[in-house]
C-alpha cells in the first residue's frame, strides 16, 4: 500500500473536527463511517473505517494536537 496523508482522504473541516475529538472511536463514528464511500473513492480502494480512525488518531498524537 502506498503511503498516504490524512489530507488525501479528509478535508480541512474534518481534520479540525478530528483534532477536537482526539480518540479513534469518535473519529470513526463521527467522521470516517459517514464518509467511508467518498474516502474509498479518494483512496481508490476499500478501507476499514476503524483502521483509518486509528491512523488519524496516531498522526494527531504525533503532531502534538
Amino acid at each position: 500500500m502506498p503511503q498516504i496523508t490524512i489530507d488525501q482522504f479528509l478535508n480541512d473541516s474534518q481534520i479540525k473536527e478530528a483534532i477536537k475529538l482526539k480518540n479513534a472511536k469518535d473519529i470513526c463514528k463521527i467522521i470516517i463511517e459517514p464518509n467511508l464511500s467518498a474516502i474509498n473513492a479518494k483512496l481508490k480502494q476499500e478501507n476499514d473505517a476503524m483502521y483509518l480512525a486509528y491512523a488519524v488518531e496516531y498522526v494527531l498524537s504525533q503532531s502534538g494536537d
